[in-house]
């Protein structure tokens, strides 16, 4: 999500908050002060590499966890109505906050345990399931990415090939 709002499409995003950096909106907008705590820690990452502050710096810097929490329930009434444009091939009867929430915080979850070194195999078919909503939601954000990226993922594959190591085929 974050690759898809970086940098002038972030603020584009949400044009009508009339701000040259949607961030700065933060500390002063009520119901989303919580989320100046992302943007301190990024800016704090950023000094401390002696790189001056500037906005492309801060929305690269974002973690994956800011970019989801952006799709919490407690932002729907401020954000959703901006966020949703970020997805313009999410068919329209499945455009709620929630239903593009779920897999992203599967992803994120998924993701975390693989950056902690934890096992990700001990449920294949979760692991089917993340996999097919990851691809989904990439083609609710440009419907040629999953056409696209067929031809390079494994994804399949390598799960045959556990399923068959593993002697896991009835699982």
């Amino acid at each position: 999500m974050g690759a898809c709002l970086d940098g002038k499409g972030f603020n584009a995003t949400f044009e009508h908050f009339e701000v040259k950096h949607l961030y700065a909106i933060f500390p002063t907008t009520p119901g989303l002060v919580g989320l100046n705590r992302y943007i301190t820690q990024a800016k704090k990452q950023i000094v401390g590499r002696n790189e001056p502050i500037i906005a492309s710096k801060v929305i690269a810097e974002l973690t994956l966890g800011f970019w989801v929490s952006l799709l919490n329930s407690e932002y729907e009434r401020i954000l959703w109505k901006d966020l949703r444009r970020a997805f313009p091939y999410l068919p329209k009867h499945l455009r709620q906050r929630r239903t593009v929430s779920a897999p992203l915080n599967s992803l994120r979850s998924f993701r975390n345990r693989i950056f902690h070194n934890e096992s990700i195999c001990w449920n294949l078919n979760r692991v089917e399931v993340i996999h097919a909503e990851i691809i989904q939601v990439m083609g609710w954000i440009n419907k040629d990415i999953p056409a696209w990226i067929g031809p390079f993922d494994r994804f399949d594959s390598i799960v045959s090939k556990i399923r068959t190591v593993m002697n896991w085929n009835n699982m």
